[in-house]
């Protein structure tokens, strides 16, 4: 059978990293007067439902992309997204992004995406251990936009928050007298309650600011780690991030802010992923390199990432 008449057949992938749900799409496929609205409507629960989505075309060179991101949450074009740099690559990796589109590089290797927010490389390796594709992805472009977009200590109402470029950042200790651990890390409603107040007050106070937002502790159940995250970007609509790459890089800003990492902290473990709760069963890495006090550039990897399903999405034309 073929496509509907009136509909527009749009190839995909999609997967995740760490419950950071992805849909990758080409370029070139839907008509660009239509585009946002057609992309919005292809990552709604009644279709793929995912947090974010890559549209993505033949770039400079062979080992090259050019690559624009759409925000669900935000409804529009987004600077950067390390989920989805994390599904771009176990797709590269595996051979499954030139299967399905056509174009593009396959196979392990360096690849250099081209974005809004600056170049992207992505490292993408076989892990020996293993025998899985993984990914390590250069956010030093995005870390200079937060520094750009300034980094602050922030009062709302009455509980401090770090502001870090367009995020807002959130210790979960200033949360600690108001709920018990449990509550806390399960993201009781009250939570959610206090959580979304917060964002209001923030959205108030900094209009150009964004719904990114990064809940942290320093108090892993694995020894191994520093702290443990969630990103809760509009509870009330119930878009919580388990993981998110982004989100990473801002909490280590935060923390190289209020100074609680340093020049020894090079390679640094945060528990998430797995549901929406602070913290989790996976792993995200952050390799930092410094130059004297100052992060000089970052980069990060993610324990759980893959490419779920793939197909065609039908959307209406025009």
């Amino acid at each position: 059978m073929g496509r509907k008449a009136g509909t527009i057949a749009l190839p995909y992938l999609k997967g995740h990293m760490g419950g950071n749900t992805i849909a990758l799409f080409p370029e070139g496929v839907l008509p660009e007067t239509s585009l946002m609205r057609q992309v919005l409507l292809a990552l709604r629960g009644t279709h793929l439902h995912c947090h974010e989505a890559g549209l993505l075309s033949p770039s400079s060179g062979p080992s090259a992309l050019t690559l624009r991101i759409v925000g669900r949450t935000s409804k529009g074009f987004i600077t950067a997204c390390g989920g989805l740099t994390q599904v771009l690559g176990a797709a590269i990796g595996t051979g499954k992004f030139r299967e399905k589109f056509g174009f593009g590089p396959s196979g392990t290797g360096e690849v250099t995406l081209e974005s809004e927010g600056g170049p992207v490389v992505l490292r993408i390796f076989r892990e020996e251990d293993c025998d899985e594709i993984r990914t390590k992805t250069d956010m030093t472009s995005f870390l200079e936009e937060l520094r750009r977009d300034g980094i602050e200590h922030i009062v709302l109402g009455d509980i401090r928050a770090v502001r870090a470029g367009k995020f807002l950042v959130l210790d979960a200790e200033e949360l600690a007298e108001r709920f018990p651990p449990e509550k806390i890390r399960e993201l009781h409603p009250e939570v959610g309650g206090i959580l979304t107040e917060l964002q209001r007050r923030y959205l108030t106070a900094y209009p150009k600011a964004s719904y990114d937002f990064a809940l942290f502790d320093l108090r892993p159940e694995r020894k191994e780690h520093l702290g443990r995250l969630v990103f809760p970007h509009a509870f009330s609509a119930g878009h919580i991030e388990p993981a998110c790459g982004t989100g990473t890089v801002a909490v280590c800003a935060a923390l190289e802010f209020l100074g609680k990492i340093g020049e020894q902290n090079r390679l640094v473990r945060f528990e998430s992923g797995g549901g929406a709760t602070l913290g989790g069963p996976e792993t995200t890495t952050a390799f930092l390199h410094w130059t004297g006090s100052a992060i000089a550039s970052i980069g990060f990897s993610h324990s759980v990432v893959t490419v779920t399903s793939e197909g065609m999405v039908m959307l209406p034309e025009g």
